[in-house]
């Protein structure tokens, strides 16, 4: 079966995995993993797994972001880090906001390879036949 969205959900899921290997993000690279494997053999439960772990992926993202952002705003950790290690202006406090800000980036390839594995699982056929792999 010739799939766009099976493709389409390969490429951002090979973004994503680049994204998922710099945050270390082991849901979003087991996402890749099985998105690549439903790419040579198209089934619908490998589809939506994939899905699923991007979606995994994208809750732990979401949920460092806000750390990140808590700890920086609420709590002053960062203020006092930089403090302690002497930079001035709170650089520290500049850095991570900016990585907070920057894991959204991440958050959106997500978001886009789980819409096209949820895509693709829509276009196949049910799984009933299938042997093996998510199955």
């Amino acid at each position: 079966m010739d799939s766009r969205n099976i493709k389409k959900a390969v490429i951002a899921g090979s973004v994503a995995l680049v994204w998922s290997i710099c945050s270390l993000n082991i849901f979003g690279i087991i996402g890749a993993v099985a998105c690549w494997a439903i790419s040579g053999k198209p089934r619908r439960n490998g589809a939506i797994a994939a899905g699923v772990m991007y979606i995994i992926a994208l809750l732990l993202s979401i949920g460092f972001g806000a750390l990140l952002l808590t700890g920086a705003g609420v709590f002053g950790v960062f203020t006092f880090l930089s403090e302690l290690a002497g930079l001035a202006d709170g650089g520290m406090l500049r850095l991570f906001t900016g990585m907070s800000v920057f894991s959204l980036f991440g958050d959106v390839l997500y978001i886009i390879a789980s819409v096209f594995c949820f895509k693709a699982a829509k276009e196949l056929n049910s799984s009933h036949d299938e042997n093996g792999f998510f199955d």
